[in-house]
């Protein structure tokens, strides 16, 4: 009998370690800081703090979300050439985690601020 076909296979080239922090840079770095830095920017009176991306965000004619987004693609990029080219080694797993880690912080940070937003503008009414 045929062993069955896993419902999920991973390419040998990536370690599951690396694929899980792959995914959760993604989801924090990727998905949350972008959601969450769009949603705080797109407010009346709003400016990003970080003093790169709000000359980013500036200097183009373009709508802060769709720069944001072509930044964020890029940084990928970047640091996938910079994962793929270290030769497999216990330290490789670093570039998604610390990608990984730096999206939690700013996630929850813009989070922070949006929270603290919201309960302001409902103290004031």
């Amino acid at each position: 009998m045929a062993d069955p076909v896993p419902f999920v296979s991973l390419p040998a080239a990536v370690p599951l370690l690396d694929a899980v922090l792959w995914v959760a840079a993604f989801a924090f770095y990727g998905l949350g800081d972008y959601a969450t830095t769009v949603a705080a920017t797109t407010r009346p009176g709003a400016r990003e703090r970080n003093p790169v991306l709000r000359r980013l965000f500036d200097g183009l004619p373009l709508p802060p979300a769709v720069t944001f987004a072509a930044a964020k693609l890029l940084a990928f990029a970047f640091f996938f050439v910079g994962y793929r080219s270290v030769d497999p080694s216990p330290l490789r797993p670093l570039i998604p985690g610390v990608v990984a880690a730096i999206g939690v912080l700013v996630t929850v940070q813009n989070l922070r601020v949006l929270g603290c937003d919201r309960s302001s503008r409902q103290r004031l009414h």
